[in-house]
């Protein structure tokens, strides 16, 4: 029969992340209307497991997605959100609710896993932890698919130096403003680099600003309640011309990110031994000053924030030290995502590593520090 090319999506929801895996499929149009099962999900030592399941579509049923995976110029977030998606079509048409999924790790204990129906995943009452190895079977008609990772070591990264300076050189870039006068430039050392190690470096700034609304009295003339909803502004893209963080692959910027640049690596980039490079990242706007002028006035007090832990404007630093199956569709998401808008582009053939359906069954664990800005 003759081959034709079907686009399967691929939907890695822990990080937010979609991808599109390209195969040569004989069959007809009917067969993949519902197709392969796919798997997605990482391993974090020390954070709940979860597992997201759904079905393969061809391109022309699929709902356009974009890769985000947090890698974004500006996002917002609210601490205490916890999102709803029951009545998502899309959603409710691709992810699998009744599949038979269970985690077993280290070839001992078994989990069963049950569907979430608010999030659409699996959860357990494991959480990985260093070393583990993990292998992920789920059923789905009939068919089990299979997936296995382990989770690497703890890696090590030093705070070697930071300085807040004014001034945002990157204030515009790749088309997008960062709206902030100062960075903070940090030093950062990575130790004891041996043998084929992966690893991604984060580097999110992020402040706090406040959402205020108020309850007319009877008369609809004063306000009389306040209520103050605080939420958080982050970004993830960060500069620096280390030629650690080359790729001459990607050509093009992507979402604030400048071309050629990958904050996805590898022990080879970095020889051995400790690296010591230099990072800048731009400040977050921190606007506190609806609530602080509301708080002078007397028109609130501190009782009205609600379920919140107030932070002062700060960078978080991770070194993220990944499988090697996790880096490699890393990097053929970040090639991805620069053809979504190229028709002339050569296909990109995501990574996976599930046995009998699509997908990544990844793991990581992380080291973080925290810097504050001065004010």
């Amino acid at each position: 029969m003759k081959n034709r090319i079907f686009t399967i999506l691929l939907a890695l929801a822990v990080a937010c992340t979609s991808c599109e895996h390209v195969i040569d499929y004989e069959g007809t149009q009917e067969d993949l209307s519902i197709g392969s099962t796919v798997i997605n999900a990482v391993a974090i030592a020390g954070m709940p497991f979860i597992v997201y399941l759904i079905h393969a579509e061809r391109a022309d049923l699929a709902q356009a997605r974009r890769y985000v995976d947090f890698d974004t110029a500006m996002y917002h977030y609210n601490e205490t959100y916890t999102g709803d998606y029951s009545s998502n079509e899309y959603l409710q048409r691709t992810h699998i609710p009744s599949a038979q999924v269970e985690v077993q790790v280290n070839g001992q204990t078994t989990y069963p896993m049950t569907f979430d129906g608010k999030n659409y995943n699996y959860k357990t009452s494991y959480t990985p932890q260093e070393g583990d190895h993990v292998v992920v079977n789920a059923t789905v008609d009939g068919v089990t698919l299979t997936a296995e990772t382990t989770v690497p070591a703890k890696p090590q990264i030093e705070v070697v130096s930071n300085e807040e300076l004014d001034g945002n050189p990157y204030k515009y870039m790749n088309g997008l403003a960062f709206e902030t006068d100062s960075i903070m430039r940090l030093t950062l050392r990575i130790n004891d680099v041996g043998g084929d190690g992966y690893y991604r470096l984060r580097v999110r700034s992020v402040g706090v600003s406040y959402f205020h609304s108020g309850i007319l009295d009877q008369n609809r003339t004063s306000t009389t309640v306040w209520t103050i909803t605080p939420y958080y502004r982050a970004q993830d893209v960060f500069f620096s011309d280390d030629e650690m963080f080359m790729d001459s692959r990607l050509t093009s910027g992507f979402g604030g990110w400048s071309a050629f640049f990958s904050n996805v690596f590898s022990s080879e980039q970095i020889q051995g031994g400790g690296y010591t490079f230099v990072v800048d990242s731009p400040k977050v706007p921190y606007t506190p000053s609806v609530y602080d002028w509301m708080k002078e006035e007397g028109i609130i007090d501190d009782s009205q924030l609600k379920n919140f832990t107030y932070i002062p404007p700060q960078i978080q630093v991770d070194l993220e030290a990944i499988t090697e199956d996790y880096y490699r569709f890393l990097k053929s998401a970040e090639l991805y995502r620069l053809t979504t808008s190229d028709i002339n582009s050569e296909t990109i053939y995501t990574h996976g590593n599930a046995v009998n359906g699509w997908g990544i069954l990844g793991a990581m664990s992380y080291d973080r520090h925290i810097i504050y800005f001065e004010n």
